[in-house]
């Protein structure tokens, strides 16, 4: 639909000049002017309505950093993501327990751990959409990077379009 609202826009813009000129040359009357401005009209408004959109696109995609949220993961692999993300990613952790390579990866990179069983329910108050709006106020206008198991991404990603972070701005890590 946005595809064909691209191509169509410009086309009924183009109809739309060149109708006047046409019927202005061969010397029509008025209602063929008028069907003319008013096709000109619906495509100056829907050309009007591509170039927002485009806009928006561009402005969504301008974000204050990234936000990662992992569960399930080893450490190493944990590291690995945060080396590929910058000074201004914030990380959220969820772990069964805390070991010492957990706790140097919040010294070193400022990770949030959420220490908790799967479902226990002080982890997943804190992986819900309070509990992450407290933990990164300004998530809606960050990137945000999923990694983990299936139920835990789906969970996270209910939460997130609570707190109205686009899904444009939501993406799925690739665990190796």
């Amino acid at each position: 639909m946005a595809s064909e609202r691209n191509v169509l826009g410009p086309v009924l813009f183009l109809l739309g000049v060149c109708a006047p000129l046409a019927a202005h040359r061969l010397g029509y009357a008025s209602p063929v002017t008028g069907a003319a401005l008013a096709v000109y009209a619906m495509a100056a408004a829907m050309a009007a309505g591509v170039l927002d959109r485009r806009t928006n696109r561009h402005a969504k995609r301008r974000t204050r950093g990234t936000v990662l949220i992992a569960a399930g993961l080893e450490p190493a692999a944990l590291r690995r993501l945060l080396a590929g993300g910058g000074a201004d990613t914030v990380a959220v952790y969820r772990t069964d327990r805390v070991t010492a390579e957990l706790l140097d990866l919040r010294d070193r990179h400022g990770v949030v751990l959420v220490v908790g069983a799967e479902h226990d329910p002080r982890a997943k108050e804190r992986l819900s959409a309070s509990g992450l709006s407290r933990q990164v106020p300004d998530i809606a206008e960050r990137e945000v990077i999923l990694a983990g198991p299936r139920h835990f991404q789906r969970y996270v990603r209910g939460a997130l379009s609570r707190l109205a972070v686009p899904g444009t701005q939501v993406h799925t890590a690739r665990n190796r």
